[in-house]
This record gives C-alpha cells, structure tokens and sequence, in this order.
C-alpha cells in the first residue's frame, strides 16, 4: 500500500502546483481522478480484508529483504530449477532470486493491487520472471522443485494438503513465519528478535 499512497500523494501535489499556476481546469480534472482512484483502490483494499477474514485468504504482506537474503544463504537453489512463489505480492522474492540465479521464476498472486505491481516492476527489471493473476490453489504445482509462501494459518492448512498430493519427491518449501499443522520441518531458521512481529522464523519443508 505505500506504493499507492506515494503515488495518489503525487497527484496530490501536482494538483496543486497546477492550481498554483492558475491551471483550474487541469488542477480540478487531476483532484476529480485522484477521488476516484482513492475509491478505486478502497474497494480493492475491503475486497482484500474481506477475502482475508472469511475465507482465510492470505493479506498482502512483504517479505524482508533481510530474510530473503538469509534464506538465498542458507538454501543453495540449483540453476535452472523451478522456484514458485504462492501468493507472491509485488514478487519482491522471485525478482531478487532471478537476479542471483538462473532459474525459472513463477509467482501466483490472486489480488489485483500487488499482481499489478508485480507486472509493473518486471516490466523494468532485465531478469524476467513469470507472473500469473490466478489463485494457486488451483494451479497445478507439480513441477516445481522450490516453493516459497508467506501465508496465513488458514491457508496454510489448505496448501499442506495440496503440496503432500502435488509435489514431486525432494521439492523443498520455504515458508516465511508460518508452519504446517502436521508436516514436520526438515529445517528452521530462526531470525534476530530486533526483526518485526512476523518475518521472525522460516520453516523449511521437504517432500
């Protein structure tokens, strides 16, 4: 959402300036389509809420550059492996994976907002990766040798079941601050305390 703020408060100012210059009709014109993104981007922002506390379908929340590099420390993730990432945000982890290694980077993200930043910031950025505008549980994850998800509880246990029937032997699944409720970790990374209230531990899974 501090993406969208910045840029609504650019609009802002630029619609000042305009009506600074004595500019009305432009200044009026921008403030009238900063009103109506501001409601745009409420509708999707409810949406999400909505989604996240009735159905349990996990909220926007960004992985810490910190961990990320942490977790590209201690897993050596094999060139030209399958890495997806489940709900996968503005893709922040498979971009900064695709820059380290050359491998073949899927993310699923189901809310419109950050599947769109996802397209913008791989749109600017030279190591490409694949971004689909879809829910993962419906997509068929049975090639993948590497799954990274930041994930609530709820969905958790539904993707558990999924990946125990999906995944090939030896896939590994990383997940940010969230465990299953039966798989046992091959490995836990447990994270500074100075850290924020998630983003502390990483599970580490392997079919």
């Amino acid at each position: 959402m501090t993406y969208i703020f910045g840029f609504l408060l650019i609009l802002y100012l630029l619609a000042g300036l305009l009506a600074y210059f004595k500019l009305y009709s432009l200044a009026l014109y921008l403030a009238f389509s900063i009103i109506i993104l501001s409601l745009f981007f409420l509708v999707l922002w409810l949406f999400q809420a909505y989604r996240v506390f009735y159905f349990g379908n996990p909220p926007y929340v960004r992985s810490n550059k910190k961990i990320i590099a942490r977790i590209l420390a201690e897993i050596k993730i094999a060139p030209g492996s399958s890495v997806y990432e489940l709900g996968c945000g503005d893709a922040r982890f498979l971009r900064i994976l695709a820059q380290q290694e050359k491998v073949k980077a899927i993310g699923y993200e189901y809310f419109l907002i950050p599947y769109l930043l996802a397209v913008i910031f791989n749109f600017f950025s030279r190591h490409k990766i694949k971004i689909f505008y879809q829910d993962f549980f419906k997509a068929n994850l049975s090639a993948a040798d590497y799954i990274f998800c930041f994930l609530m509880p709820k969905a958790m246990e539904r993707l558990e079941s999924k990946l125990q029937q999906e995944l090939k032997p030896g896939a590994l699944v990383i997940s940010n601050t969230f465990a299953f409720k039966n798989w046992q970790p091959e490995k836990t990374i447990k994270l500074d305390d100075s850290w924020r209230l998630l983003n502390k531990i990483i599970y580490i899974y392997r079919k």
